[in-house]
């Protein structure tokens, strides 16, 4: 007789806080915050909640035409065939209100569900870079999954189900007190210690659904980390690691849900057994009673109907529970993600950078990332990028070029000074229109797993095919792309890996070509090229710098020799500047670097050699970087 199914929770007895988070209880404002996902839907729900309200009243007819059979029915025949016939219709009615019902509850719980999935991505694609730089993709991946969808489960069916719960709890509890006010003290004499149960244990459950879900999202990072660097966990030979990564959080995970379904297992027998004694008391005082000519048959049996709808809804309550609890642990988290505010937004009033000629102004600027405590990346930094001027930026691995370029986007924000772009503070601007007149093109040009078409594409969403195909010319692809069975419908793979690194390379630059924005940040990458590759996508770089304020990171003495103006940045400060002929002449640190190239490598000591190769490449020495001695 006691219904244990469904999700929800004891709301009986504790609507209102209860379940503990991180040692707290779910506030008022957390039951608002999940309610107002529903609220542009609240007519659909008000419509569920009348034909609930009529199908309730509906099913508490049942245990009255039940007494009627037998202690009327059971002597009449022709009034048993009257009372048979409106039941079937009474049922039949209610069949039909529930199903309505149903259906209007499915569409509300997928809307919302729909709504809430978009509102995490929208959240997500605001943060700021650094936030993405210290959290795994697949635990972000668990809150639009796995969390929504408990959360889901809560704010639309839930409602609707604690509510019928209620009103048949409420009805069926109404009718018993009318009928026989005794056997309702008796039977209601239960539910202090299930509601005393509930909270309790409730409360556990809340808390080790938390530690199982940020388990589940840790696991699924480890996972996901796994899966896109196959090709290097295989290279590798750490097939057997990576599965002993993911068992262990697997395991955590499977240990707190083994943890929450003992709770359960404890937690529903002992309700099941508490209700099934309130029906066994109401057999043994309401069967005297009976004997005694106080009832009669048929209302005892009515009873006894009354009891199961009041017991009915407790099971479930409490079984509910345990669901709830799950999605507030769920909610905890995913309101910790909405909650996460962007290190890198725009200031109230912030207006629109208009059109640029893309004059870039550094001045006095200072970085770091993180607190005080952190080393310096930028120290009092100034200098001025012409329109339409190429500058070249060389430097050791750490010296700041990477992150002079991020600033120009703003991706980051200088901790002080600041940057000026035609006059205009870029903390002043909206991030947006300022991103607009910005092209990148990475070191490492990562593809969606589209068609090339679409990749090019990306560059500016309302392109014509016309556009995409002579930004295609332009980067050189037009050869390679003729060569593939389907040309620019050609799916490349995630991040691009059914096409070779030149390739990639030359997709990324069609679409910086399509961009048409005045201001390039490039981070060159020909250095792990052919000879033919290399030439090509040389000749689409060239094309792309022409006309517009170039930053790049060089890796290549060609790009170095071919720039209007090189900077020389060392531990976060520019230590020269100027054209390469000019640096050549000055003849120090750049030139040194210049002509360690044409020098004996045997003359010069490994440290040494390997620190200048490492400069001219911009990548990490194997010894710390250090200004380095002429060669004698």
């Amino acid at each position: 007789m006691m219904g244990m199914g469904g999700p929800g929770g004891m709301h009986m007895f504790m609507w209102g806080p209860g379940g503990r988070g991180e040692g707290k209880r779910p506030s008022l404002s957390m039951y608002r915050r999940l309610l107002q996902y529903v609220g542009p839907y609240k007519w659909n729900l008000v419509f569920a909640a009348v034909l609930l309200v009529v199908s309730t009243a509906l099913g508490l007819i049942w245990p009255q035409v039940v007494q009627r059979v037998i202690d009327l029915g059971l002597r009449d025949a022709g009034f048993l065939d009257l009372l048979i016939l409106g039941l079937i219709v009474v049922l039949l009615v209610r069949a039909v209100i529930d199903g309505l019902r149903q259906f209007v509850m499915a569409y509300t719980g997928e809307s919302v569900i729909f709504d809430l999935r978009m509102g995490i991505v929208r959240h997500m694609q605001s943060l700021s870079l650094s936030f993405f730089n210290r959290r795994k993709t697949g635990e972000l991946m668990s809150h639009v999954t796995s969390d929504a969808t408990l959360v889901h489960g809560v704010i639309t069916q839930t409602i609707i189900q604690v509510l019928g719960q209620v009103l048949t709890l409420v009805g069926g509890v109404a009718v018993i007190f009318l009928m026989n006010w005794r056997l309702a003290l008796l039977t209601l004499v239960v539910a202090p210690p299930i509601a005393i149960l509930g909270q309790r244990m409730g409360r556990r459950i809340r808390d080790i659904s938390r530690e199982a879900q940020d388990a589940q999202g840790e696991a699924v990072g480890v996972l996901q980390e796994a899966i896109a660097e196959v090709r290097v966990v295989q290279a590798f030979t750490r097939e057997e690691y990576e599965a002993a990564r993911f068992h262990e959080k697997l395991l955590f995970t499977f240990k707190k849900t083994i943890e929450r379904a003992r709770i359960s297992a404890t937690m529903f027998p002992i309700i099941g057994f508490l209700g099934f004694m309130s029906v066994i008391v109401v057999l043994w005082y309401g069967g005297h009673e009976v004997a005694r000519g106080e009832m009669t048959p048929g209302m005892l049996v009515a009873f006894l109907l009354y009891i199961n709808m009041v017991a009915g809804p407790v099971g479930q309550l409490a079984s509910q529970w345990t669901q709830v609890q799950q999605a507030f642990g769920a909610a905890d988290r995913i309101f910790a993600l909405l909650d996460t505010v962007p290190e890198i937004q725009d200031r109230p009033g912030a207006a629109a950078l208009p059109p640029v000629r893309g004059e870039i102004r550094f001045e006095e600027v200072g970085f770091r990332y993180g607190g005080a405590s952190e080393p310096t990346v930028l120290d009092d930094l100034s200098t001025t990028f012409q329109p339409g001027e190429t500058t070249a930026l060389v430097g050791p691995s750490g010296a700041g070029k990477t992150t002079l370029v991020n600033l120009v986007g703003r991706f980051y924000d200088p901790v002080s000074g600041r940057i000026v772009v035609d006059g205009h503070d870029l903390r002043d601007v909206t991030i947006r229109s300022l991103r607009e007149q910005i092209a990148v093109v990475p070191q490492e040009p990562i593809l969606f797993a589209d068609t090339i078409r679409e990749n090019i594409r990306y560059g500016r969403l309302d392109a014509t095919d016309a556009e995409i195909d002579e930004a295609a010319r332009s980067a050189n692809a037009t050869e390679f792309i003729a060569r593939l069975p389907n040309g620019l419908a050609t799916i490349v793979g995630e991040r691009g890996v059914r096409l070779s690194v030149g390739q990639r390379q030359r997709v990324a630059i069609a679409r910086a070509l399509l961009r048409n924005a005045p201001i390039l940040l490039l981070d060159e990458a020909t250095s792990s090229l052919d000879n033919e590759s290399e030439y090509l996508v040389q000749q689409a770089l060239d094309r792309l710098m022409r006309g517009r304020t170039t930053i790049v990171i060089a890796h290549r003495l060609s790009t170095v020799e071919r720039a209007d103006r090189i900077l020389v940045l060392d531990h976060g400060r520019i230590v020269e500047e100027g054209t390469h002929g000019e640096l050549l002449a000055l003849g120090g640190l750049y030139h040194r670097l210049y002509t360690r190239r044409f020098v004996d490598v045997d003359a010069v000591r490994p440290a040494e050699a390997g620190e200048a190769a490492a400069i001219m490449a911009g990548m990490p020495a194997a010894a710390e970087p250090r200004r380095l001695r002429v060669v004698r």
